[in-house]
């Protein structure tokens, strides 16, 4: 019960923070247990949940079809499609990625100097196919553990000269159909159970804290400053791989 209570708490935090809550689970997993992908999907279904509350204003316009929102319909699709198509198909690849401390250690230090760079973006642009495009495509890199999804996502958004307020919401609204696509592979491995259920609803509140400070964050243009942390777990987990 601990352990995943631990583990949730990870997920809630890593998640939204650009420090890839894939890595943290894989990491923590490996050193408490072997990684248990279904455990890992359910964290990411309450943390689904906790986005679905914060963007609650923004899935209104959506679903209401608001003249000002049909194009994000647009931008979305795009930009979900190629993690989606790269998940589908190569899978057990990024499965087995979680067992490997080397291929998390790089990605966490990718991770790094990618949000470093942030600080450098400075133009403002509107969202657009183009930029869409981009943030889907760093989006794929995010599948593996020790990429943050959220990191490459805002970057991405950052790089491509999109209001660090809409890079950080689009970051969420992404999240939506790769949790969702996410939590349906997984499952036929269901297994419900106490521990479980209560792991979800911490996970659930602590996701929602954290998705308020990493807007902050951002609108504060530190997302930078998460790269050092990122170079550092990725130095620990290459050391302890080769050790």
């Amino acid at each position: 019960m601990i352990k995943e209570l631990i583990l949730a708490i990870i997920q809630a935090a890593t998640e939204f923070l650009p420090i890839s809550s894939s890595g943290h689970l894989a990491l923590a997993s490996n050193f408490i247990s072997k990684p248990n992908l279904f455990f890992f999907t359910v964290l990411h279904l309450a943390s689904l949940i906790a986005v679905l509350i914060f963007t609650r204003t923004e899935l209104k316009e959506l679903l209401t079809f608001n003249k000002k929102y049909r194009k994000m319909w647009l931008y979305l699709i795009i930009a979900s499609i190629p993690a989606l198509l790269f998940g589908y198909f190569f899978k057990q690849t990024i499965e087995k990625s979680f067992y490997s401390l080397l291929i998390i250690g790089i990605a966490f230090i990718f991770t790094g100097t990618v949000l470093y760079f942030t600080k450098f973006s400075k133009k403002y642009d509107k969202l657009n196919i183009k930029n869409s495009l981009i943030i889907g495509l760093l989006q794929v890199l995010a599948l593996f553990p020790g990429v943050s999804r959220s990191g490459m996502t805002i970057s991405a958004g950052l790089f491509s000269g999109i209001n660090r307020e809409k890079a950080t919401k689009f970051s969420f609204l992404l999240f939506i159909p790769l949790s969702i696509s996410a939590f349906f592979s997984e499952l036929g491995k269901i297994q419900f159970s106490f521990s479980l259920s209560i792991s979800f609803f911490v996970c659930l509140i602590f996701s929602l804290l954290f998705l308020s400070l990493l807007l902050t964050i951002v609108k504060k243009r530190k997302l930078w400053m998460f790269s050092f942390y990122c170079w550092i777990i990725g130095l620990l987990a290459i050391i302890l791989h080769f050790s």
